[in-house]
């Protein structure tokens, strides 16, 4: 419900848009396992953010030249850490009822292995950005143009990821 309103409203499409504006093909693997990560922390869910943004962030590294299979393992790297820590994620919230611990005590041991794996896996895609040749030429204007045109695109539409990654940090229960 909470992905579908999203994108209904106009948040992912909005996200979309402007991270068209600033996406640069050399630090396109990187930012997107950065971008995945949070849409997917903010949402609790992994495959909403694949279903997504993932989507979108395929389309444009196939029109850039990247190598479609190394972009989605960036979207699903960075989609699997966000849910794995997200305090709205289903599987993070079942774990602990079931062991009798709190919530944010499950989380905070996750990121001993998570928070590395990123890491590394952050470090191998920065690399493989720097290397890789990205010939093609996405036609982001068109794009852009198409989302402006379904959607009313603003600034405000954050309010809401920004006001629940607000409440994650503050540690509110789901």
């Amino acid at each position: 419900a909470l992905a579908g309103t999203w994108l209904i409203s106009g948040i992912i499409p909005a996200m979309i848009y402007y991270g068209l504006q600033i996406l640069n093909p050399t630090i396109f693997l990187p930012a997107t396992v950065v971008i995945c990560a949070i849409i997917s922390l903010a949402t609790g869910s992994s495959w909403t953010t694949s279903a997504t943004v993932g989507i979108a962030l395929i389309g444009i590294g196939g029109a850039i030249g990247l190598p479609l299979g190394m972009v989605a393992g960036a979207v699903l790297s960075g989609a699997y850490f966000g849910d794995k820590l997200s305090p709205l994620s289903d599987t993070t919230n079942l774990a602990p009822a079931m062991a009798g611990t709190e919530l944010f005590t499950h989380i905070r041991y996750m990121t001993l292995t998570t928070i590395p794996s990123i890491s590394i896996t952050l470090i191998i895609f920065i690399i493989l950005g720097l290397v890789q040749d990205t010939s093609g030429a996405a036609d982001t204007d068109a794009m852009l143009v198409s989302i402006k045109k379904s959607f009313h695109i603003n600034p405000l539409l954050f309010i809401v990821p920004v006001a629940v990654i607000g409440m994650i940090v503050r540690k509110t229960k789901p």
